[in-house]
This record gives structure tokens, sequence and C-alpha cells, in this order.
């Protein structure tokens, strides 16, 4: 256990030492108003996210829907559980897409009569068409 949260100690501190000396070497100006310094300092992040192997926000959420939606068979496990990942990183539905969704599965497992599973590419296509 010890050799393990070591490891993970090191892993860490090297990322850190990663991003610190980008940023020592990189002149970054921070001026929202500024077109110019707002896509230096876009770029500056990207390398450090980039050398130091660290992920966006994005690639995160990207990853986790990922690796914990890959195995799911069925279309309605599978935006539940896109439900439960959007919740569980505070993010809203603003736009009501969930439901609409869901009500747009409703449709299409009805015309199936069976529950639609993601590898059945025409009643995907049908979900999709719905959308």
């Amino acid at each position: 256990g010890d050799e393990m949260l070591k490891n993970i100690f090191f892993e860490v501190k090297k990322k850190f030492d990663t991003a610190i000396g980008i940023l020592k070497k990189e002149k970054i100006t921070i001026d929202p108003e500024d077109p110019a310094a707002v896509a230096q300092y876009a770029k500056v992040m990207k390398t450090v996210r980039e050398k130091a192997d660290l992920f966006s926000e994005s690639q995160r959420i990207q990853y986790t829907i990922q690796t914990r939606t890959q195995n799911i068979p069925d279309a309605r496990t599978y935006l539940l559980t896109l439900k439960e990942i959007r919740i569980k990183r505070g993010l809203t539905d603003e736009l009501g897409a969930e439901s609409l969704m869901m009500d747009a599965l409703e449709k299409v497992e009805k015309e199936l009569k069976k529950p639609l599973l993601r590898s059945d590419k025409k009643g995907m296509a049908l979900l999709l068409a719905e959308f």
C-alpha cells in the first residue's frame, strides 16, 4: 500500500513539475479583451495539459462516458448512465435534451415492440432520426 501511494505521489509531482516548468518559460498575458493574449493563453494551457499528461474537463467527461458505457448493450441504460454522469459532474440539462431523448426512445421502442439495443443499426438509425 505504501509503495503504491509513493508511486502515485511521484507521478503527480512529475506532472506538477512539468506544468510549472512550462509555465515558467512561457509568457502569459491575462487580458480577456485581447484575442491574441487569449489565444496564447489557450495554447500554453493546451501544451501544459499535453506535456504533463493532464486532461481538460471535456476530455475527462469524454473518458468517463467511454469507460462507464462501453459494455452497456441497451439504449435506455446508456441514456440513464449519461444522465447519472451529468448529475455527478454537476452539469445541468438546460435544454431538456434528456427528456426529449427518452421520449424519442419510448417512441422507437414502442415501434420495435422491444428494448432498443445499441448494436441494432436500424433501431439506432430510427432513434437518431427521432432526435
